[in-house]
């Protein structure tokens, strides 16, 4: 991987943690109307202390403001953000469901870990072909149907096309797509 490619994870402008500051507050706000320091901390189960210092740095960037009463709310900016997020998980838990064949709950925690991360484009496309491969359309049966028999195999477990150093499937079951696995690799 290149210095540019790493450096490209740097421009990503806020953290995992950061985001589920963001999305407790979401939460918060549609169940309860209002949202604290205290309360994300609750939601959150961290320290106040913890929330404190993100919930400055989110002020800092212009993702939430904080009124007179110490209660927060979003800016455009942040409602943009978390709209921008939520759809990304939505279409990336999608895919892994209805596509990739996996459990709703790990299909859910693995769309968390990276629905922050995606570029807006490539949300774009992603959601293009969950549409594509949702829609009914004809080419999209005839390639649900040939996709859930596929089953990749390495010609070349010594030097393989697709991995970067060992096989990624050398000495690992593989799953096929059609039957659902309810516990990740190793578990």
């Amino acid at each position: 991987m290149s210095k540019s490619t790493w450096k490209k994870f740097d421009e990503v402008e806020l953290t995992h943690s950061s985001v589920h500051h963001l999305m407790a507050m979401h939460e918060l706000l549609n169940h309860n109307g209002y949202v604290r320091g205290v309360d994300i901390a609750k939601f959150l189960k961290i320290s106040r202390s913890s929330v404190s210092i993100t919930i400055h740095k989110l002020i800092k960037k212009g993702y939430i403001v904080e009124d007179e009463n110490k209660f927060y709310h979003f800016t455009q900016k942040g409602k943009e953000l978390i709209n921008n997020v939520l759809t990304k998980r939505r279409i990336i838990q999608l895919f892994f469901e209805k596509i990739l064949n996996m459990p709703p709950e790990i299909a859910e925690a693995e769309a968390c870990k990276i629905e922050h991360l995606l570029d807006e484009s490539t949300g774009q496309k992603l959601m293009s072909f969950v549409g594509f491969y949702l829609s009914g359309a004809e080419l999209a049966q005839k390639f649900q149907e040939q996709f859930k028999t596929f089953e990749y195999e390495c010609t070349n477990v010594e030097s393989c096309e697709i991995c970067e150093m060992d096989c990624y499937f050398a000495g690992k079951q593989v799953f096929q797509l059609d039957e659902p696995k309810h516990s990740q690799t190793g578990a």
